[in-house]
Formats: structure tokens, C-alpha cells, sequence
């Protein structure tokens, strides 16, 4: 490093935030002189604007590469954009959530999907764990990272169950790729599959890594989608806390409850509370004031100020999308993650799709049948992970025996005799 370079972590994030600006205006000027397509939405654009300067020769340039942090000046800004301004986003989202979004038939929906749809990610995220002989403490980031909330699960769980940072840095990359499959997949899925906007909103919500990405997602599904799938994740993000309590009760047995509690309690995260507070108050305000032209107008303001930060967030996405860093996971950890992923992302939609419908009865049976299920698979796997494990140390025994043997006599291996030196 010369002598007139300064850390990352020293500069200020002006760099990288101007860098994210300049490509999600562009993003939004585009989409403006492009004809309408339900396909196309300045997230996806800005995203793509992203993944096209950081793998071109403009982002070696510009020295974007995340290994050559000591040189990289937009990380501070990136990493500014990816968190605190995307969490400012989701607060500033609830100001979007009409009273009318949510019914009890959402809430069911979100609710039961949450309910089966993370424990099935992880009974079957272990059970295939097992033949692919994919260490528990993978297992369990992969599981984590793809049940609640992408990167920040992966980052919390690692300490609790003590996992090597090797197995960190693989879970990462996994959770991080299907979280871009999602970008360009999810929106076709969606709309082979029915679902209005706002529901596929939900299914962005409750089935897409990490929560850029979710709310991105949802932005693409049209009207009212970022919205919701802002309320689902926030949701979702909720279980972080108590999921760091299981983890700790089934690998680090020896914790104590006031250690259990602390760590919970750290993972609870405010913006969540915001963005709750943000639909409260809009509920309150439209009640007292109606369509008054003045809160019209914030609305107004507040809408554009989303749709920027969004795009903003889906650039940051963007140049984090290094086709090398995503061909880099284990081909184990990322087969293992592509079964998270579809086993969460499909259960989560079949019972979107049936709660859209008003078949409560039918997505109450396809929840319980999908936990049920993988349950058994995962109860299945285990019981042959510790047969083999018996078998294992039974031929340890004896290969023991047999090399104490061996200086006493020399076994004839066609006959089976023992010959006497």
C-alpha cells in the first residue's frame, strides 16, 4: 500500500454511495424512455448496470474488486448503501402500506408458510447433508442463511455453533448465488404461477435470501410488491433471534440461559420496528386525514425516495455480482444450497398460491404434509449417518486389531489361515 493510501474503513462513504447514485438514476431513466414491460423494472436494470461495471474492465479500473480492499474507495459506500440505506428504505416502506394490503387471509398465509416452510428448510437441508457428506456446521450455515435472512444468518449463526471461517466464506457465496437466481428467476415463476403483485410480493417476502434482494424481488412483481415483500421478510427477519436460541440449545449445549438471551436479544433488529411504527402511522394518518393534497404529496415524495434507494440497493446488488466469487462455492455447498433454496422458495409458493385462492383448508394439509415430510427424510438420514458411524468405528476396531496382529503373525489372505513366522 503507498504511503498516501488510506484504509477502507477510513474513508468516508461518498465514493461508493455517488457510484450506486449515479447508476440507480440512470436505472430510473431507462425504465422512464423504455416502453412498459412486466418484466422489466429499474431494480432489474440497476442490478444488471452493477453486475456489468464490476465484471467489465471499467471495474478493474476502478479497482472494485472486493480482494483488493486496501485499494477499493467504494467500499465504504457499498457497504453504507447495502445496509443502512436499504434499512432506511424498509422503514420509509411502511408509509406504503395501505390498510386494505393486509387481510386475515395474508396474515395466515405469511403466517403458516413461516411456520412449515423454515423448519422443512432445515430438516432437508441436513438429510441431504448427509450423502453428500456436507459437515453439520456447512449444514447449518446454508440451513440458516437460506431459512431467514442470507448474509446477517450466516454471520450471527457462525459463532454460535462455532463453525470455521472456511465453512463461513462457502455458506456465504451459496446463499449470496441463489439470492441472484432469485433476481432473475422469481418474477417468471411468479407469473406462470398467477400470483398478483402484491402476492408475489409476499413469496419474494418469505422465500428470497437475504433482504435487498427480497425487496427487490418484489419490486419487480409490480405495484405493491416491494411493499409486502418488505412486510414478509420483516417477518422472517423476526425469527433470527429466536433461531440463534436453537442453534445454541442444539450445538452448544453447555451455554446458559442469560448467554442464549444476550445473543438473541442483539439480533433483534430496530428497523423492523420502523417500518411497523411507518404502517401504523400511515394507517392512523389516512384515517384522520383522508387524501388531503398535502399528505398526497408526502406519499408522492416518499414513493420516489423508495423507488431511488431501490435502485440504489439493486446497483449495490449488482456490484457485488463477481461471476468468479459466484463460481467459487464447494459444488457440495452450493447442490446443498440449491435444495434449500427450492425446497423454501417452493413450499413458500405452493402455499401462496393457495392462500390467494381462499384455500385455507388445502394450504393448512400442504403444510403439515411438506413438514411431515421432511422431517421423516430428515429423521431417515440420521439414522444412517450414525449406522455408518457404527460401521466406521467397527472397522477402526478391527483394522486395530489387525495391525497388532501383524507383528505377531502374517495373515494369508486367500485361505484366511494364520501362518507362524
Amino acid at each position: 500500500m503507498s504511503a498516501n493510501s488510506t484504509h477502507p474503513d477510513q474513508r468516508g462513504p461518498l465514493a461508493g454511495v455517488a457510484l450506486t447514485l449515479g447508476l440507480g438514476a440512470a436505472s430510473l431513466g431507462i425504465i422512464s424512455v423504455l416502453p412498459q414491460r412486466p418484466y422489466l423494472s429499474s431494480v432489474l436494470v440497476a442490478l444488471v448496470l452493477g453486475a456489468l461495471v464490476i465484471n467489465s474492465p471499467l471495474g478493474r479500473a476502478l479497482r472494485l474488486r472486493h480482494e483488493d480492499t486496501a485499494d477499493n474507495r467504494f467500499l465504504p459506500g457499498l457497504n453504507f448503501v447495502g445496509k443502512t440505506l436499504l434499512r432506511f428504505a424498509v422503514v420509509l416502506m411502511g408509509l406504503r402500506i395501505e390498510a386494505h394490503f393486509f387481510g386475515a387471509s395474508q396474515l395466515v398465509t405469511i403466517g403458516l408458510s413461516l411456520a412449515a416452510a423454515v423448519p422443512a428448510t432445515f430438516f432437508l437441508t441436513h438429510a441431504l447433508a448427509v450423502p453428500l457428506r456436507v459437515p453439520r456446521a456447512l449444514a447449518d450455515l446454508v440451513a440458516a442463511g437460506t431459512m431467514i435472512c442470507g448474509a446477517s444468518a450466516v454471520n450471527a449463526v457462525a459463532p454460535v455453533i462455532g463453525a470455521k471461517r472456511e465453512d463461513q466464506a462457502i455458506a456465504l457465496g451459496t446463499v449470496f448465488l441463489f439470492s441472484a437466481v432469485a433476481l432473475v428467476a422469481f418474477r417468471t415463476v411468479a407469473a406462470a404461477a398467477g400470483l398478483a403483485p402484491h402476492d408475489g410480493g409476499v413469496w419474494g417476502g418469505l422465500a428470497v435470501n437475504d433482504l435487498a434482494s427480497a425487496v427487490a424481488v418484489g419490486a419487480q412483481m409490480g405495484p405493491g410488491g416491494a411493499e409486502m415483500a418488505a412486510a414478509s421478510k420483516s417477518m422472517r427477519i423476526l425469527l433470527l433471534a429466536p433461531m440463534l436460541v436453537v442453534f445454541g440449545v442444539l450445538r452448544q449445549p453447555q451455554a446458559t440461559r442469560g448467554e442464549l438471551r444476550r445473543t438473541a436479544r442483539k439480533h433483534v433488529p430496530p428497523f423492523v420496528a420502523g417500518f411497523m411504527l411507518m404502517v401504523l402511522a400511515r394507517a392512523a394518518i389516512d384515517a384522520w386525514v383522508g387524501p388531503l393534497p398535502a399528505w398526497r404529496a408526502v406519499l408522492a415524495a416518499d414513493k420516489l425516495v423508495v423507488e431511488l434507494a431501490m435502485a440504489m440497493v439493486a446497483a449495490s446488488i449488482g456490484l457485488n455480482l463477481r461471476v468468479a466469487g459466484l463460481l467459487g462455492a464447494g459444488l457440495r455447498a452450493v447442490v446443498l444450497g440449491a435444495v434449500a433454496a427450492s425446497a423454501m422458495a417452493g413450499l413458500s409458493l405452493t402455499l401462496v398460491v393457495l392462500g390467494s385462492r381462499g384455500l385455507f383448508g388445502p394450504l393448512a394439509v400442504t403444510a403439515s404434509t411438506g413438514l411431515a415430510l421432511t422431517f421423516a427424510a430428515f429423521r431417515l438420514a440420521r439414522l444412517g449417518e450414525r449406522r455408518e458411524g457404527r460401521v466406521a468405528r467397527i472397522e477402526a476396531e478391527h483394522a486395530q486389531v489387525r495391525r497388532t496382529l501383524s507383528g505377531r503373525v502374517r495373515l494369508a489372505p486367500v485361505t484366511g489361515e494364520y501362518r507362524i513366522p
